[in-house]
């Protein structure tokens, strides 16, 4: 090959060095940030077992698993999904990928949305939606399936964005594609559709199968939610105990313009109760309001002003709900309409905010590199700038380290779980409670029951939540007719009548020896879980089972092929792009 002059000269070699370098960057940050967040779990053998963050070797099917229960799905279509993976690879190698994987997604869109301000903006902004408060805080209660919605939000926006523009089938098929991954759970579905909704409007050809699509890939927790027993409202005692909170002095709205103020305190990390809480939000506010104008110039005035209208609606609700009379309205809605209980946590509707923040932050960032463009100390400076989320929340890696950190299941219930293979029955897990502290888990932390996913036959535990003072009760009509049941006798007298088959007992929690077991026959007994069978015992027969059965496996076969149809489509596209280049 002969060199050119270009290629021969140095300062052409030396620029080209550092627009590869600043590529690798834009990769390398965010999912490094990632790796930090979460590195007990890519460290330490074991499974991730805390808050809500629960991954177990082999997820069976069971008509939990599809939403056929009769607790709100909350986890539909997700269960389903992850029990298909962990037949292919186990559970813990999956939480390993996922994890760390979400959020350097979210990072990457972000980063993707920045493209025309450079690669200083993007590596910027990328951390920035990596490490805040909102991010932070979610891991730290477990939700990573929300931070997939979230992760899938500006790629999703962005698709939806072109399809308006242009029309093309191929960004509506990845527009729907990436709000299949949102829609793994309710929440991420409804972020996903508002997504669509704000990014096609107002071209109402464009709108409209972009909406359908996305209506359609709600079907599984939808059709679950209104073929099943469970009641469609929420008690309006979870408004108060889910609306933003922090135990800083501050308050919950200085909180959520930081975008923290997660209602549960444990999540939050120590330095949000200090004057960084208050440095955050006035940072997060100045590059919102300098970040704006410099948006406008990359995206257009149309582009900027839908992603605000998307944070202002969304994010404005959670503002709205940590007031007084804002938290009257969101009671009166969940008593009163179905559904609306999914927006009693109110604090997770910032997800916008998050990415439209982020992306603010790279931008402001960019802006003020520039002037020292060519200079040896610009990349000191921009290095210094992605540094700032970092310095606002230094000790993030307190709250993830100890929710992510896996732990060791237990022989005891390897033998559980095999004794109940190809039974039928149902399972109800002793002491009646939701969530549990195990003596081999992690000290003084509890995570929801692993036997609902663990074993391969209906589990029944209670779906109220004691938040401190607080019982919060569940839509369960069946957990509270088993939970009034036991309150009234022993579990041998009282479950046999309403077909429980089976008793889970964990002889290491603190109220273990409260249990009566006389009359229950025992079949595995062990330190760390014990197994019993309620005699007299038969399945009780649900009205009309069949006919629910093939609406909701229906529901998630409809949406099982919108999704594939979209990245069969999106697939299609880049490989004649591909060919195109040739």
């Amino acid at each position: 090959m002969v060199a050119t002059r270009d290629s021969a000269d140095p300062a052409v070699r030396a620029r080209g060095a550092r627009r590869d370098r600043a590529d690798w960057l834009v990769v390398a940050w965010p999912a490094v940030l990632a790796v930090v967040l979460v590195l007990p779990l890519l460290v330490r053998a074991g499974h991730p077992l805390a808050r809500d963050l629960v991954f177990v070797p082999r997820q069976p099917f069971t008509d939990a698993t599809w939403g056929l229960g009769d607790v709100a799905p909350r986890a539909v279509p997700l269960d389903s999904v992850v029990a298909a993976l962990t037949h292919l690879v186990d559970g813990g190698l999956l939480a390993r990928v996922v994890l760390p994987l979400t959020l350097a997604v979210l990072g990457w869109g972000v980063s993707h949305l920045l493209a025309p301000l450079g690669r200083t903006a993007q590596v910027a902004g990328a951390g920035f939606a990596v490490w805040n408060a909102y991010t932070v805080e979610r891991l730290a209660l477990g939700q990573w399936a929300l931070l997939l919605g979230v992760a899938a939000l500006p790629w999703l926006v962005a698709a939806a964005t072109r399809f308006r523009r242009d029309g093309r089938v191929a960004d509506l098929a990845s527009a729907l594609a990436w709000s299949a991954l949102a829609s793994l759970t309710p929440t991420g579905g409804l972020l996903a559709l508002a997504g669509l909704v704000i990014a096609c409007s107002p071209r109402v050809r464009r709108l409209a199968p972009a909406v359908l699509g996305g209506l359609l890939l709600q079907l599984p927790w939808v059709v679950a939610a209104v073929t099943g027993p469970a009641s469609p409202v929420s008690d309006a005692a979870g408004v108060a105990v889910f609306a933003p909170d922090t135990e800083s002095r501050y308050g919950p709205v200085v909180a959520l313009l930081g975008l923290g103020g997660i209602w549960d305190r444990l999540s939050e990390p120590a330095t949000r109760a200090t004057w960084l809480a208050l440095v955050a939000a006035a940072v997060v506010v100045v590059v919102l309001l300098v970040g704006l104008p410099l948006l406008r110039r990359a995206w257009g005035t149309g582009d900027t002003v839908r992603w605000l209208v998307l944070a202002l609606v969304l994010g404005g609700t959670a503002v709205a709900a940590a007031t007084p009379w804002g938290g009257q309205v969101m009671e009166q809605l969940v008593s009163t309409v179905p559904g609306a209980g999914l927006l009693r946590d109110t604090q997770k509707l910032l997800a916008p905010v998050v990415v439209l923040a982020a992306a603010a932050f790279g931008a402001c960032t960019a802006r003020l590199v520039r002037p020292l463009a060519g200079r040896e100390a610009a990349p000191m400076v921009a290095f210094l700038l992605a540094l700032l989320p970092l310095v606002l929340l230094p000790d993030a890696t307190v709250r993830t380290w100890a929710t992510v950190s896996p732990v060791h299941l237990p022989d005891d219930l390897d033998r559980v779980a095999e004794a109940l293979s190809g039974q039928d029955g149902v399972v109800v897990t002793l002491p009646w409670r939701a969530y549990r502290a195990f003596s081999w888990g992690h000290p003084g932390m509890t995570s929801s029951d692993p036997a609902v996913r663990l074993l391969d036959t209906d589990v029944v535990t209670s779906d109220s939540l004691q938040v401190g003072a607080t019982l919060v009760p569940g839509e369960s009509t069946r957990a509270a007719e088993i939970g009034a049941a036991l309150e009234d006798g022993r579990p041998a007298d009282v479950l046999a009548p309403l077909g429980v088959t089976w008793v889970l007992l964990y002889p290491d929690d603190r109220e273990a020896q409260l249990v009566d077991l006389a009359g229950l026959e025992p079949v595995v007994v062990g330190d760390d879980a014990a197994l019993y069978r309620v005699p007299g015992a038969a399945a009780r027969k649900e009205p009309d089972a069949e006919g629910r059965r093939v609406a909701v496996l229906g529901a998630h076969l409809v949406a099982l092929l919108v999704a594939l149809g979209a990245l069969g489509t999106r697939a299609r596209d880049v490989v004649a792009a591909r060919r195109r280049r040739r």
